[in-house]
């Protein structure tokens, strides 16, 4: 009897916590779909208006077009210099292996406007700030780390003997690397292709301090958008569906993961 009021009790405290932490996502969310004219909850009307409105902002669509973009480009760009700089390490074992994974990591210790400000002083001096090519630059410093850190432990799960088995047989260095290493690290591969992306698309203080006139993401335009205008319902519609982008991302990155696991 007490074993099952104890995890009765356990239950109920993981619900409360997990209500407590979603509670803010499920106003968001709800808000939006309100016929009002102001933010309201809970809803007193259903209605799609202000998806509507959303969809139908030049400025929005423009602003996304460029997060798009950017997060698409920095990320290929983040995940293919950070499995190349983890497989080095872990395949080289150089002995500043620990000096240069502090180097990697670097950015996750420091807050993003500590290295915003920085990059803006370089920026200056190199005549690029406000520039696509600046800010791409940027969100790679930003979501390099994140990517290294898992194709560094990617890299560690993988059986060196197999690629040494492949070479003994006759195989080139690129056919190991596209047959062998390649497959096994797909699953990390997808889920630093799928957290450099979501850092960089929501990422709003870099890009705010980084980024030109013609340049302005998503985030950024939503973020001015509330301290210039207030919260209004095409805000919170906008919030709604960079939630559901969000999950829905993390849920494809994961049925892929699971996917690349089995084959």
């Amino acid at each position: 009897m007490t074993s099952r009021f104890s995890k009765a009790m356990l239950l109920a405290a993981v619900l409360a916590i997990l209500l407590f932490l979603l509670a803010p996502i499920l106003v968001l969310i709800l808000s939006a779909f309100d016929s009002g004219n102001v933010f309201r909850f809970p809803p007193r009307g259903l209605s799609l208006r202000w998806f509507e409105a959303a969809f139908n902002h030049s400025e929005y669509r423009s602003s996304l077009w460029i997060s798009t973009v950017l997060g698409l480009l920095s990320t290929a760009i983040a995940v293919g210099l950070a499995s190349l700089a983890a497989f080095g390490l872990v395949r080289g074992k150089p002995s500043y292996r620990l000096a240069m994974e502090v180097l990697l990591l670097a950015p996750l210790t420091l807050p993003l406007v500590v290295w915003a400000i920085a990059l803006l002083s370089i920026y200056a001096q190199l005549g690029i700030n406000g520039t696509l090519p600046g800010l791409i630059l940027a969100h790679v410093t930003i979501t390099m780390p994140f990517a290294a850190r898992i194709m560094i432990a990617t890299f560690g799960e993988i059986d060196p003997n197999l690629e040494a088995a492949a070479k003994s047989l006759g195989a080139s260095p690129w056919q190991v690397v596209r047959r062998i290493t390649l497959p096994l690290a797909l699953p990390g591969l997808l889920s630093s292709t799928a957290i450099a992306f979501l850092v960089s698309f929501n990422d709003v203080v870099v890009t705010t301090l980084i980024a030109g006139a013609g340049w302005i993401t998503f985030p950024v335009r939503t973020f001015s958008r509330l301290r210039t205008e207030g919260i209004d319902p095409t805000t919170i519609a906008i919030g709604a569906m960079i939630v559901a982008f969000t999950i829905l991302v993390i849920v494809f990155g994961q049925r892929l993961f699971q996917l690349s696991r089995r084959l």
